[in-house]
């Protein structure tokens, strides 16, 4: 069983290819969860609200964000070694702001679009 599992917006097309990359790296070290009502509401979490950033989840932990992408990195082939610079504490804020203030309200909103236009099965 994989130690970490990942939940993922599949509608997302930039989403959805950082996770294809991801699962072609990790073999079955990760296991990889779309987001549905049904699987968000698993996590403890609204639709939205599991679209708006990326999570993972170790047993009963849930890491959301930047956390979630360093413990994705520590498990991948070539990208263990940004882990750790990342999680330094200065880069890890920068870091933490820009994805969660920029990137992922970014990409949250182009999603909320897809779906008000009805193409968010195949975008």
């Amino acid at each position: 069983m994989a130690q970490l599992e990942v939940l993922y917006n599949a509608e997302c097309p930039i989403c959805r290819r950082e996770i294809e990359h991801y699962k072609r790296l990790s073999g079955d070290d990760l296991a990889y969860v779309e987001i549905t009502a049904q699987t968000a509401a698993d996590w403890g979490l609204s639709e939205d609200q599991a679209a708006k950033q990326l999570h993972v989840r170790r047993g009963a932990r849930i890491l959301v964000g930047v956390e979630a992408f360093v413990a994705i990195w520590r498990q991948l082939p070539y990208f263990w070694i940004l882990a750790p610079i990342v999680n330094f504490k200065p880069i890890k804020a920068v870091s933490s702001v820009i994805y969660r203030r920029f990137l992922a309200p970014v990409l949250f909103a182009a999603h909320k679009r897809r779906r008000r236009r009805g193409g968010a099965a195949g975008s």
